[in-house]
């Protein structure tokens, strides 16, 4: 019996709470029509109007958040319905009561309970169809924006992860569309590629970032959310769009730009860490003030290390809008075998290689500096370095000096077929940076089966465990980098055991855990 009772306790729950919350609304109701008619001497059809309104606030009240559970935030909407449908059952209510009292003589308290019950049920109907009733879930697709300054056929990373998100959100039920700029003159404001919008960007910069601007303004009615994929080309315009727009954005920092345009352009010296605390030149510290500006107005930062999370920290961003989602890094592969693969590349030797743009916090001047120690240990060393970049006049001239044309190339920027074909045709990866994010061509080193060396700088660490899966030297220490390179050249059992361990736990690089990280965000 108990049983029975509980099952229709629990079908027929909303009809209970209706009743409680009706039959507390009458005892309101009740109790103020009779306080004021009885105490307070007033008309008992007055009070019969001032009982109505007091009971219809708590109702409403009840009705809303107890026995519907309504979470619709159009209240005023609601709330003049409801006083409509409860205007109606008032007037309904005066001449009913005043036909029973007058009429047929009925007390007017009884009158009242029986009037009161006889709407309540056509109230619940009116109540849970018009003014509480659950809304359509609609099958409508999030719609994402992604605002990049570089898209393929441009090469980069962010440009690589872009269209990683258009490829693959999609498939989560999210629809992705992007703005970024071209070097097509005929793709200005034009949409191309489905959801792509192309702003040109050989053109005044004040005239681009103003069409970038339009483009995200438009868009945003568009879109649920605004991603933006770094803080100044654009940063600034898709985060004013958005700020003007009354529309939140999310931000993803992938380095400091204020401090790599300083190193580039500007006389800065100082490495990542050391620039957080000091103070330089107009250029640069404007370029610092809209880089914290655009930050600090995001609703989450996504970083793709801890390193650069500490970093951002630093610019007084609250740790709880930061979210670490480590980058996806595809799956390096070469179906040829190392020894198929330098023949055809015309490789001999003991061979480093190093790769990455060629900027100065990169080091590969100390890599060039030390070749001729490293050639009086073993003569058949060489070294390729992949890339392109300001630097490379300045590497050549360098090379031609110390006469080592033979063993050192500088390979230029290689398509990803090319670069990886010459990493697993090589024997040793080695990167003198002062500066990583997160880098994937240390995780793509490994996948290709190399013995990694690299410095522990930035996001590093985050990757190569010394003694393990590499091994890790202070950035610039010529000593110790040449030391690395002669030990694992000489230890083959050392370079094999770091070749299988780095092959392991690189599953979290995934795009599988890139994009869920990033869909339980969005």
């Amino acid at each position: 019996m108990g049983r029975k009772i509980k099952k229709l306790a629990i079908k027929y729950k909303i009809y209970i709470k209706y009743v409680i919350s009706g039959c507390t609304g009458a005892l309101v109701n009740l109790s103020t029509l009779f306080i004021l008619t009885e105490f307070a001497h007033i008309y008992y059809l007055v009070s019969v109007v001032i009982a109505f309104f007091v009971s219809l606030a708590v109702s409403f009240n009840l009705q809303k958040r107890w026995t519907f559970r309504d979470n619709n935030k159009k209240v005023f909407k609601q709330v003049l319905i409801y006083f409509i449908i409860a205007g109606t059952d008032l007037l309904i209510n005066i001449y009913l009561l005043y036909f029973l009292v007058e009429k047929l003589g009925i007390w007017y308290m009884m009158a009242q309970v029986m009037v009161y019950g006889s709407l309540s049920v056509l109230s619940f109907i009116l109540y849970k169809f018009l003014v509480f009733r659950k809304e359509k879930k609609m099958n409508k697709k999030k719609k994402i924006l992604a605002a990049t300054g570089i898209f393929p056929p441009d090469i980069g990373g962010p440009a690589t992860y872009v269209d990683t998100l258009l490829k693959e959100l999609p498939k989560h039920g999210l629809d992705v569309g992007v703005v970024t700029y071209t070097d097509t003159r005929a793709a200005r404001n034009a949409r191309q590629d489905g959801n792509v919008f192309k702003i040109n960007r050989n053109q005044n910069i004040l005239l681009r970032y103003f069409q970038y601007f339009l483009q995200v303004w438009k868009l945003i009615s568009w879109a649920d959310v605004v991603y933006i994929q770094d803080p100044i080309s654009s940063g600034i315009p898709a985060s004013l769009a958005c700020r003007l727009r009354g529309k939140k954005y999310y931000l993803k920092i992938v380095g400091d730009y204020a401090w790599e345009q300083g190193r580039q352009k500007y006389g800065v010296k100082a490495n990542l860490d050391d620039f957080q605390t000091k103070k330089y030149g107009f250029r640069v510290e404007l370029l610092r003030f809209l880089e914290y500006w655009v930050a600090r107005g995001a609703k989450k930062i996504i970083t793709p290390s801890n390193y650069l999370k500490n970093i951002v920290l630093r610019w007084k961003v609250p740790e709880k809008n930061i979210k670490v989602i480590c980058n996806s890094v595809r799956k390096a592969e070469v179906i040829e075998e190392k020894e198929v693969l330098r023949k055809e590349l015309g490789i001999s030797g003991d061979v480093i290689i190093s790769v990455g743009r060629l900027v100065p916090w990169k080091g590969f001047d100390l890599l060039i500096d030390i070749m001729p120690e490293l050639l009086k240990v073993n003569k058949n060393f060489k070294l390729y370095i992949v890339g392109d970049g300001p630097e490379f006049e300045n590497y050549e001239l360098r090379i031609k000096n110390y006469e080592l044309s033979n063993n050192v190339k500088l390979l230029g920027k290689l398509e990803q077929k090319k670069l990886w074909q010459y990493m697993k045709a090589s024997d040793l990866f080695v990167l003198n940076t002062g500066y990583e994010g997160l880098p994937h061509i240390i995780i793509e080193a490994m996948y290709l089966g190399l013995p990694v060396i690299t410095t522990d700088a930035g996001g590093n660490v985050e990757v190569v465990k010394p003694g393990e899966n590499g091994l890790l030297v202070e950035y610039n220490n010529k000593e110790q980098i040449k030391r690395a390179i002669l030990e694992t050249w000489k230890n083959r059992d050392a370079r094999q055991e770091m070749i299988k361990n780095g092959k392991k736990n690189l599953e979290k690089f995934s795009v599988k855990n890139m994009i869920y990280g990033l869909v339980q965000i969005l």
